[in-house]
This record gives structure tokens, sequence and C-alpha cells, in this order.
């Protein structure tokens, strides 16, 4: 089994023989993960806005529109992407469609993996159990997609690839045998330098962002370990229903 790590989703190749989590921590993931929690009716991820407004005007039940752009909901939408606010809502039973900047771009990106998982702190342990299990079954590798900032290496998303890879690797039995790849092996490289999560997010871009929007405690929020045992897993022919499954709309 190989363990590695993408730092953006055009680094991904092969994909249809990996198991991929993909990672976008502030905060799609993350949100999305919280959403799912909540036992929705659906959940729909899209790409665009434009792509948001068709479907919702195509069903019968107007649902609710979710997610961002440069931080902020969209006009018309009822919620952001701050998962401390879906942390608090109902939405249990509703049709929810969700769109981000990148997060939703990059999970778009990997929808031919031979699996598609979301993967946060809030749900890291519940996430790499559940991949690992698979790939072990499967005879799969697994990659964790980052899902970067803008095309670009993102250092929040890499630190938590690194916290997810030291976890599944904490699952391997001592007779198994696996390889770390490159990517991986820089990303543990990554959560093992940095003693103060807190601060690392707050320098990043996408938390100082956060930060100037008004919702710092989002960051708070999402640092924690094991709050959720929810994995959001992409919907396909060969698994329709999934627990927590979520479709993309591309």
């Amino acid at each position: 089994m190989l363990i590695d790590v993408a730092f953006t989703p055009s680094e991904v190749q092969a994909i249809d023989s990996k198991v991929c989590v993909v990672i976008d921590v502030i905060r799609a993931t993350t949100s999305l993960t919280v959403i799912s929690s909540k036992k929705p009716e659906k959940l729909i991820l899209t790409t665009t806005i434009m792509k948001t407004n068709k479907i919702a005007s195509q069903l019968t039940v107007h649902p609710l529109l979710c997610g961002e752009r440069k931080g902020l909901p969209p006009e018309g939408f009822d919620f952001g992407n701050s998962p401390a606010e879906y942390f608090k809502a109902d939405l249990q039973g509703k049709t929810i469609i969700f769109t981000s900047s990148n997060g939703t771009r990059a999970i778009a990106d990997v929808t031919v993996a031979a699996k598609v998982y979301l993967g946060c702190f809030l749900n890291a342990g519940a996430v790499v159990k559940k991949a690992y299990d698979y790939a072990v079954a499967h005879e799969k590798d697994i990659l964790f997609v980052c899902a970067g900032r803008e095309e670009k290496f993102a250092i929040d998303d890499a630190y938590c690839a690194g916290y997810l890879v030291s976890r599944v690797v904490s699952l391997i039995s001592s007779d198994t045998e696996f390889t770390l790849g490159d990517g991986a092996q820089a990303a543990l490289g990554i959560f093992g330098y940095y003693r103060d999560d807190k601060r690392l997010l707050e320098m990043s871009g996408a938390g100082k962002n956060v930060i100037d929007i008004g919702l710092s405690e989002d960051l708070t929020f999402l640092l924690q370990r094991d709050l959720i045992e929810v994995v959001p897993e992409l919907i396909t022919d060969n698994n329709p229903n999934p627990e927590y499954g979520f479709s993309v709309y591309l």
C-alpha cells in the first residue's frame, strides 16, 4: 500500500487506483462534515454559483443554498461556509446545495477515484479508519488530496494532511508493508514541525481571511480532534446509498 499526499489537485495521477481523502480544512471539508452530521435529506456539491442556482430552480422544494465566495455567502444564500455556524443549525431532512471557492472544485477533480471521502480534524479518526479499511479490502492506495488555495499550496491543508497521515500509519500493524510517498513524508514533516496549531492556522492565507471577515472562532472550532464520527462519502453507481453521502454536479 502506498500512502501519499497531493498538495494541490493538479498533482493527482492514476486516481482510479486510489482511495482519496479530500482536505479543505479551512473550511469546506470541515463544514461538509458538520453538515453531514446534521442528517440532511440530500447534499449536493457544485463548483459554481450558476450551477447552484440552476439545480435549485429545478427542484420542487427550494433547497438551502450554502457556501461562499471570498469567504462570504453569495447574495441570496442561506448559509456561508462556517462550520461553527452549521454545528448550531437544524439541517435534518433538508436538501442542501453547497459551493465554495476551493473545496468543491478539489472534490470535483477527484470524482473518478475508487473512493472519495472528506477529511478534517473533526472526523480524523473516523475518516482514516474508513479509508484504510477500504484500501486494505480492495488493495488500493491512499491519497490525501489538499484543496490548496487558488490552485496553490496551502499550509493549513498540508498540516492537516500530515496529521491524517500520522493517524493512518498508527492503524497499520507491524507486519504489514506500506510505503510513504514523498508528499506524505513532507506532510508529516510539516505536522511535526509546527507545535502551535492555532497559530499556524491564524498565519495561513485562508486563516487570515477567516479572521478578516470576523469568523476567527471557526479556527478554534475546526481544530477539535475526533468531535464527529461522520465521514462524508461520494455517491457513485457502485455505492448509491452511503450513510453520509453527497453528490457532485459537474
